[in-house]
């Protein structure tokens, strides 16, 4: 995998006539396809050329090249092309090339990764509530270049939903250039927040993984070697489309990986309006999740309730809310106050979760930037009789450090 801080070498733009206006992103990752996305100006056509990372070089064409025909005048803004026949568990480096008519514009080089066989480390990174901010310093780009620089080899980036502020051109635009680094890393999957207000733009910008509801993709199911991530909507007003989703809540959740991840915009539990408790968290139980992420309440919190954790990481760059006075029945931890991302590592039989600042509002409205770790915890909590877990957290972030190394040595070898 690629850092961010790469990345940015190997930036290789044009000044022609065609021109980007978002992207190239990825999507709806599996064993052996991608879907690679962008946006541009002119409908023009374009080719996307792709090879693995292990024989990628700057100064070459990349290897594998699909042609992507000029789009006709019904044709949504955005162009998807999904790349098949791709190799399991590798990491890829692609571009997008438009052809206008005066030239060719070339993009960054893009990352993303295939779903590897079943005993592959995983690394994956989660944000949510990214809504634009009136005025000041833009979080969203350091959250999205944080993540971008960070040397955990991410093979997928969730979002807990609250993308945008709202659904409009003005808002997307200013997202893309906000996270233009971060969705070059690796490919990205969201769920709705109330902000998306279930709007076609969403639907019309990400490909997700295979799913049920509107366009077939208002909830999905990831599975990922080890992993699953059970993506919901929990916007959804009508009883049966609830039903619907505890059925493949239930039916996602129950296949053989030994990691179970869920996620979805609004807390399980504090958001009383929404009876999720009741709804999802039996499902939790009876199928073994082992952590829920959300979004919507602007702070981070900790929750553990019948052996399912719940993390509420409404960090992304949204105004930060106070927590409240009395904590949630099973919060271990309550922090307010911080833009964060949270990374998550998984082994055969570990998952590891740390949490990161990345900048501190202060009382005046300024921010400091931290690099702050606010909350890291492994499951099963105590992996065998007399090993605290605390050893563990060490022994899990020795062994990120060194993998950061070997990606650096690997990269430059390359």
């Amino acid at each position: 995998m690629l850092s961010g801080i790469l990345l940015l070498s190997l930036i290789g733009c044009a000044a022609y006539s065609a021109t980007f206006v978002h992207g190239p992103y990825s999507g709806a990752p599996c064993a052996d396809a991608v879907t690679i996305s962008w946006e541009c100006e002119e409908p023009v056509s374009a080719r996307v050329e792709y090879e693995r990372w292990s024989e990628f070089s700057t100064d070459d064409t990349l290897s594998e090249t699909v042609l992507v025909p000029a789009p006709g005048e019904d044709a949504d803004d955005t162009r998807h092309v999904t790349l098949t026949g791709l190799k399991a568990g590798t990491d890829y480096a692609y571009r997008v090339i438009l052809e206008g008519d005066q030239g060719e514009t070339s993009s960054s080089v893009g990352v993303f990764s295939t779903a590897p066989a079943p005993g592959t480390p995983i690394s994956f990174a989660v944000l949510a509530d990214t809504q634009l901010q009136s005025e000041g310093i833009n979080r969203l780009e350091l959250i999205g270049d944080a993540i971008a620089s960070d040397p955990t080899p991410f093979q997928f980036i969730l979002h807990g939903g609250d993308v945008i502020e709202s659904p409009s051109s003005y808002y997307w635009d200013h997202w893309f250039a906000s996270f233009d680094e971060m969705l070059l890393r690796t490919s990205f999957i969201p769920v709705l927040g109330n902000h998306e207000k279930n709007h076609r733009s969403y639907y019309e910008t990400f490909c997700l993984p295979p799913g049920e509801g509107k366009e077939d993709e208002q909830w999905w199911a990831l599975h990922w070697g080890d992993v699953v991530v059970v993506g919901l909507d929990s916007n959804v007003k009508k009883a049966t489309d609830f039903t619907a989703q505890q059925d493949w809540a239930r039916a996602h959740l129950s296949g053989p990986e030994p990691h179970k991840f869920v996620i979805f915009h609004h807390p399980t539990f504090g958001e009383g309006e929404y009876f999720l408790d009741r709804i999802f968290h039996p499902i939790f139980v009876e199928t073994g999740a082992d952590v829920v992420f959300n979004g919507h309440s602007h702070h981070y919190e900790h929750i553990v309730r019948d052996g399912v954790t719940y993390l509420v990481l409404g960090g992304g760059g949204a105004t930060p809310r106070e927590t409240r006075p009395e904590h949630i029945q099973g919060s271990d931890v309550s922090i307010e106050g911080h833009f964060f991302y949270t990374r998550v590592n998984t082994t055969a039989d570990r998952i590891h979760v740390e949490t990161l600042s990345v900048a501190e509002l202060q009382p005046d409205g300024s921010l400091v930037e931290t690099g702050q770790l606010l909350d890291a915890f492994a499951l099963p909590e105590v992996a065998s009789e007399g090993v605290p877990i605390a050893l563990w957290a060490v022994f899990a972030a020795a062994v990120g450090a060194i993998a950061a190394v070997w990606l650096l040595l690997r990269a430059l070898g390359d």
